[in-house]
Protein backbone atom coordinates (compact mmCIF):
# COMPACT_ATOMS: atom_id res chain seq x y z
CA UNK A 1 0.00 0.00 0.00
CA UNK A 2 2.86 2.38 0.91
CA UNK A 3 4.55 1.64 -2.45
CA UNK A 4 1.34 2.44 -4.35
CA UNK A 5 0.89 5.70 -2.43
CA UNK A 6 4.47 6.78 -3.14
CA UNK A 7 4.01 5.93 -6.82
CA UNK A 8 0.89 8.08 -6.99
CA UNK A 9 2.65 10.98 -5.25
CA UNK A 10 5.65 10.74 -7.61
CA UNK A 11 3.36 10.57 -10.67
CA UNK A 12 1.31 13.55 -9.52
CA UNK A 13 4.45 15.56 -8.80
CA UNK A 14 5.85 14.68 -12.23
CA UNK A 15 2.72 15.77 -14.08
CA UNK A 16 2.49 19.01 -12.09
CA UNK A 17 6.14 19.74 -12.92
CA UNK A 18 5.55 19.03 -16.63
CA UNK A 19 2.48 21.30 -16.63
CA UNK A 20 4.51 24.11 -15.03
CA UNK A 21 7.30 23.70 -17.59
CA UNK A 22 4.80 23.75 -20.45
CA UNK A 23 3.12 26.88 -19.05
CA UNK A 24 6.49 28.61 -18.72
CA UNK A 25 7.31 27.62 -22.30
CA UNK A 26 4.07 29.15 -23.57
CA UNK A 27 4.68 32.34 -21.58
CA UNK A 28 8.17 32.50 -23.11
CA UNK A 29 6.68 32.09 -26.61
CA UNK A 30 4.28 34.96 -25.95
CA UNK A 31 7.13 37.15 -24.67
CA UNK A 32 9.28 36.40 -27.74
CA UNK A 33 6.34 37.00 -30.10
CA UNK A 34 5.55 40.32 -28.41
CA UNK A 35 9.15 41.48 -28.76
CA UNK A 36 9.21 40.29 -32.39
CA UNK A 37 6.13 42.32 -33.27
CA UNK A 38 7.29 45.44 -31.39
CA UNK A 39 10.68 45.34 -33.14
CA UNK A 40 9.02 44.57 -36.49
CA UNK A 41 6.74 47.57 -36.14
CA UNK A 42 9.77 49.69 -35.25
CA UNK A 43 11.31 48.60 -38.55
CA UNK A 44 8.20 49.78 -40.42
CA UNK A 45 8.42 53.03 -38.45
CA UNK A 46 11.95 53.52 -39.82
CA UNK A 47 10.73 53.16 -43.42
CA UNK A 48 7.43 55.01 -43.42
CA UNK A 49 7.19 58.54 -44.86
CA UNK A 50 10.69 58.13 -46.32
CA UNK A 51 10.21 57.41 -50.02
CA UNK A 52 12.28 54.50 -51.30
CA UNK A 53 13.63 53.50 -47.90
CA UNK A 54 13.47 49.86 -46.84
CA UNK A 55 14.50 47.70 -43.90
CA UNK A 56 14.59 43.96 -43.23
CA UNK A 57 13.49 42.44 -39.94
CA UNK A 58 14.37 38.89 -38.87
CA UNK A 59 11.67 37.09 -36.87
CA UNK A 60 12.78 34.64 -34.21
CA UNK A 61 10.76 31.45 -33.86
CA UNK A 62 8.12 31.70 -31.14
CA UNK A 63 6.00 28.76 -32.26
CA UNK A 64 3.28 30.73 -34.05
CA UNK A 65 2.20 31.85 -37.51
CA UNK A 66 2.80 35.27 -39.08
CA UNK A 67 0.14 36.44 -41.54
CA UNK A 68 -0.20 39.56 -43.68
CA UNK A 69 -3.64 40.49 -45.04
CA UNK A 70 -3.18 43.41 -47.51
CA UNK A 71 -6.92 43.75 -48.24
CA UNK A 72 -8.06 43.74 -44.59
CA UNK A 73 -8.77 46.52 -42.04
CA UNK A 74 -11.25 48.81 -43.82
CA UNK A 75 -11.28 52.50 -42.90
CA UNK A 76 -14.06 54.99 -43.69
CA UNK A 77 -13.35 58.68 -43.11
CA UNK A 78 -15.74 61.56 -43.59
CA UNK A 79 -15.65 65.27 -42.86
CA UNK A 80 -18.84 67.05 -41.88
CA UNK A 81 -20.48 70.05 -40.27
CA UNK A 82 -24.13 71.15 -40.14
CA UNK A 83 -24.15 72.03 -43.88
CA UNK A 84 -22.07 69.53 -45.80
CA UNK A 85 -20.72 65.98 -45.70
CA UNK A 86 -17.78 64.54 -47.63
CA UNK A 87 -16.29 61.05 -47.69
CA UNK A 88 -12.53 61.56 -47.98
CA UNK A 89 -11.29 57.97 -47.62
CA UNK A 90 -13.03 54.62 -48.04
CA UNK A 91 -10.64 51.70 -48.43
CA UNK A 92 -8.83 48.86 -46.69
CA UNK A 93 -5.26 49.51 -45.53
CA UNK A 94 -4.04 46.06 -44.50
CA UNK A 95 -3.45 44.11 -41.31
CA UNK A 96 -0.69 41.91 -39.87
CA UNK A 97 -1.21 39.18 -37.27
CA UNK A 98 0.93 36.72 -35.36
CA UNK A 99 -1.13 33.76 -34.16
CA UNK A 100 0.40 31.94 -31.21
CA UNK A 101 -0.09 28.23 -30.49
CA UNK A 102 -3.20 27.35 -28.42
CA UNK A 103 -2.64 28.16 -24.75
CA UNK A 104 -4.45 26.97 -21.65
CA UNK A 105 -2.93 29.84 -19.64
CA UNK A 106 -4.90 33.03 -19.13
CA UNK A 107 -4.06 35.76 -21.67
CA UNK A 108 -5.45 39.27 -21.25
CA UNK A 109 -6.19 41.75 -24.02
CA UNK A 110 -4.00 44.84 -23.98
CA UNK A 111 -2.32 47.35 -26.29
CA UNK A 112 1.46 47.40 -26.59
CA UNK A 113 1.28 50.44 -28.87
CA UNK A 114 -1.65 52.79 -29.33
CA UNK A 115 -5.19 52.23 -28.07
CA UNK A 116 -8.71 51.48 -29.30
CA UNK A 117 -9.38 54.86 -30.94
CA UNK A 118 -9.98 54.68 -34.70
CA UNK A 119 -8.70 58.23 -35.26
CA UNK A 120 -6.25 60.55 -33.49
CA UNK A 121 -5.49 64.27 -33.77
CA UNK A 122 -2.33 64.55 -31.69
CA UNK A 123 1.05 64.04 -33.33
CA UNK A 124 2.35 62.84 -29.96
CA UNK A 125 -0.01 59.83 -30.15
CA UNK A 126 0.99 56.76 -32.14
CA UNK A 127 -0.85 55.88 -35.35
CA UNK A 128 0.16 52.28 -34.61
CA UNK A 129 -2.29 49.85 -33.01
CA UNK A 130 -0.46 46.76 -31.76
CA UNK A 131 -2.41 44.62 -29.33
CA UNK A 132 -2.66 41.13 -27.89
CA UNK A 133 -6.06 39.48 -28.11
CA UNK A 134 -7.06 36.26 -26.30
CA UNK A 135 -8.67 34.83 -29.45
CA UNK A 136 -10.08 31.31 -29.68
CA UNK A 137 -8.40 28.85 -29.88
CA UNK A 138 -5.10 30.79 -29.76
CA UNK A 139 -3.91 34.23 -28.61
CA UNK A 140 -3.20 36.64 -31.46
CA UNK A 141 -1.03 39.72 -31.86
CA UNK A 142 -2.54 42.21 -34.32
CA UNK A 143 -0.86 45.17 -36.02
CA UNK A 144 -2.90 47.86 -37.77
CA UNK A 145 -2.59 51.59 -38.45
CA UNK A 146 -5.12 54.38 -37.85
CA UNK A 147 -5.30 57.86 -39.40
CA UNK A 148 -3.88 61.04 -37.88
CA UNK A 149 -5.70 64.33 -38.56
CA UNK A 150 -4.39 67.89 -38.17
CA UNK A 151 -5.67 71.34 -39.11
CA UNK A 152 -4.01 74.74 -39.50
CA UNK A 153 -4.80 78.15 -40.96
CA UNK A 154 -2.53 78.46 -44.00
CA UNK A 155 -3.38 81.86 -45.54
CA UNK A 156 -6.16 83.84 -47.20
CA UNK A 157 -7.86 83.62 -50.57
CA UNK A 158 -10.94 85.44 -51.90
CA UNK A 159 -10.96 87.35 -48.61
CA UNK A 160 -11.47 84.14 -46.62
CA UNK A 161 -9.11 82.27 -44.29
CA UNK A 162 -7.78 79.00 -45.72
CA UNK A 163 -7.96 76.03 -43.36
CA UNK A 164 -5.82 73.07 -44.38
CA UNK A 165 -7.00 69.79 -42.88
CA UNK A 166 -4.52 66.94 -43.37
CA UNK A 167 -5.14 63.23 -42.93
CA UNK A 168 -2.12 60.94 -42.65
CA UNK A 169 -2.69 57.27 -43.55
CA UNK A 170 -0.38 54.23 -43.54
CA UNK A 171 -1.45 51.77 -46.25
CA UNK A 172 -0.20 48.16 -46.52
CA UNK A 173 -2.24 47.33 -49.66
CA UNK A 174 0.90 46.88 -51.79
CA UNK A 175 2.12 44.07 -49.52
CA UNK A 176 2.31 40.39 -50.36
CA UNK A 177 -0.20 37.99 -48.83
CA UNK A 178 2.13 36.21 -46.41
CA UNK A 179 1.94 33.14 -44.19
CA UNK A 180 5.19 32.28 -42.39
CA UNK A 181 6.34 30.10 -39.50
CA UNK A 182 9.62 29.47 -37.70
CA UNK A 183 12.40 31.96 -38.45
CA UNK A 184 11.94 34.26 -41.45
CA UNK A 185 12.68 37.75 -42.83
CA UNK A 186 10.19 40.48 -43.71
CA UNK A 187 11.21 43.48 -45.78
CA UNK A 188 9.34 46.78 -45.38
CA UNK A 189 9.60 49.34 -48.19
CA UNK A 190 8.05 52.78 -48.59
CA UNK A 191 7.03 52.48 -52.24
CA UNK A 192 5.16 55.78 -52.65
CA UNK A 193 3.59 58.74 -50.90
CA UNK A 194 0.43 60.07 -52.50
CA UNK A 195 -1.62 63.21 -51.97
CA UNK A 196 -5.28 63.81 -52.76
CA UNK A 197 -6.70 67.32 -52.27
CA UNK A 198 -10.34 68.41 -52.07
CA UNK A 199 -11.18 72.10 -51.66
CA UNK A 200 -14.48 73.52 -50.38
CA UNK A 201 -15.54 77.16 -50.63
CA UNK A 202 -17.79 77.70 -47.61
CA UNK A 203 -20.05 80.73 -47.87
CA UNK A 204 -21.05 80.84 -44.21
CA UNK A 205 -19.27 81.36 -40.92
CA UNK A 206 -18.02 78.19 -39.29
CA UNK A 207 -16.19 77.56 -36.04
CA UNK A 208 -15.48 73.81 -36.16
CA UNK A 209 -15.43 70.75 -38.38
CA UNK A 210 -15.91 67.09 -37.42
CA UNK A 211 -13.87 64.20 -38.79
CA UNK A 212 -15.48 60.80 -38.28
CA UNK A 213 -13.76 57.43 -38.60
CA UNK A 214 -15.17 53.91 -38.73
CA UNK A 215 -12.92 50.85 -38.67
CA UNK A 216 -13.42 47.21 -37.68
CA UNK A 217 -16.57 47.98 -35.70
CA UNK A 218 -15.05 50.98 -33.88
CA UNK A 219 -16.25 54.54 -34.58
CA UNK A 220 -14.64 57.74 -33.35
CA UNK A 221 -14.75 61.42 -34.16
CA UNK A 222 -12.53 64.44 -33.70
CA UNK A 223 -13.81 68.04 -33.61
CA UNK A 224 -11.33 70.57 -34.99
CA UNK A 225 -11.40 74.40 -34.86
CA UNK A 226 -11.92 76.31 -38.11
CA UNK A 227 -11.10 79.97 -38.84
CA UNK A 228 -13.72 81.93 -40.77
CA UNK A 229 -15.10 85.46 -41.21
CA UNK A 230 -18.31 87.04 -42.46
CA UNK A 231 -17.48 85.85 -45.98
CA UNK A 232 -17.05 82.25 -44.90
CA UNK A 233 -13.95 80.07 -45.15
CA UNK A 234 -11.92 77.90 -47.50
CA UNK A 235 -11.53 74.29 -46.35
CA UNK A 236 -8.69 72.41 -48.02
CA UNK A 237 -8.67 68.67 -47.22
CA UNK A 238 -5.46 66.85 -48.10
CA UNK A 239 -5.21 63.08 -47.68
CA UNK A 240 -1.60 61.95 -47.52
CA UNK A 241 -1.03 58.21 -47.89
CA UNK A 242 2.23 56.41 -47.19
CA UNK A 243 2.23 53.11 -49.08
CA UNK A 244 4.27 50.39 -47.39
CA UNK A 245 5.05 47.07 -49.08
CA UNK A 246 5.73 44.06 -46.86
CA UNK A 247 7.36 41.06 -48.50
CA UNK A 248 9.00 37.87 -47.32
CA UNK A 249 12.57 37.51 -48.48
CA UNK A 250 15.23 34.81 -48.22
CA UNK A 251 18.71 35.35 -46.87
CA UNK A 252 20.27 37.40 -44.10
CA UNK A 253 18.85 39.99 -41.75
Amino acid sequence: MLFVSLTLIVSATYYVSVAKIQARGKLLNIAVAKQNMISFENSIESAKWSLGSSIIYHFEDSGGTFKCYPASHHILLNVTDNHFHSIVFNSSVGRVTYELPPAEIMVYSFYMKGDRRALINQSTSSTTQLHLTPSTPAPELTLTYRPLVTIAETGYTQGKPVNTLRLYIINLNASETITAQGEFNIKSTCTSITSNVQTYNLTYQITSITVKAASDGTTDEVVLPVSSNTYGAILRIETLTCNIKLERIQGGT
